[in-house]
């Protein structure tokens, strides 16, 4: 009976260890799926950047007074008001996630037809600025208004924003985006899929 119970568990073992070995190789092939779908979205995103860039640099050298590049984006934009510094403060929730707040903008985006603005297709009412919440825009806006680099629990945290202090209250910018910032391969109403865009924001509030 001993020697049977020890041939038992023994056998149980190896066949937990297999299945160990199952769940491992099932969870690394699965890692490397997704490592290569990653680098094919991120090679394709490349391309786009690339291709798109020298319309971008154009169209920003011909429309911006203060023509700036931010290099890990492709992004072109045109700081024209930093806004008034005390009005908000971007901040961290407790679990290290951004929040996001809500902005009352007056705004217009428009495709690009070369160096030149093309069609008009989004605006806010003149009488009227439209609310929204950042977790809500297209990544070019969010990269808009949210600043470089954040300070959480003693360490600076790498944003990935435009400007060093973020769009606040009386802040305007203008800057056009690479496609893959926008809607990407999606059509969107009068955007076609990959399409840059180019927009114009004046920042009426800001609040949490």
């Amino acid at each position: 009976m001993k020697n049977f119970t020890k041939i038992f568990f023994g056998m149980l073992a190896m066949i937990i260890a297999l299945a160990s070995c199952s769940k491992s190789d099932d969870f690394s092939k699965l890692a490397e799926e997704q490592r290569i779908k990653d680098s094919i979205e991120n090679a394709r995103i490349q391309n786009l950047l690339k291709e798109q860039a020298p319309q971008l640099k154009s169209f920003a050298i011909k429309n911006f007074t203060n023509p700036k590049l931010d290099t890990a984006t492709g992004i072109w934009y045109d700081l024209i008001a930093e806004g008034e510094e005390a009005s908000y403060t971007y901040q961290f929730y407790s679990n290290g996630t951004l929040i996001f707040p809500t902005v009352v903008t007056k705004y217009k985006v428009n495709l690009l037809n070369g160096a030149d603005k093309g069609v008009l297709v989004d605006e806010s009412k003149e009488d009227s600025p439209a609310t929204f919440t950042l977790n809500g825009v297209i990544s070019a806006w969010k990269i808009a208004f949210f600043p470089k680099k954040m300070s959480f629990q003693g360490r600076e945290a790498n944003i990935g924003g435009l400007t060093a202090k973020g769009l606040k209250k009386g802040g305007k910018i203008k800057f056009v985006a690479p496609s893959p910032f926008g809607y990407d391969q999606v059509t969107k109403d009068k955007v076609p899929a990959n399409s840059p865009l180019y927009s114009e924001i004046e920042v009426v509030s800001i609040s949490n």
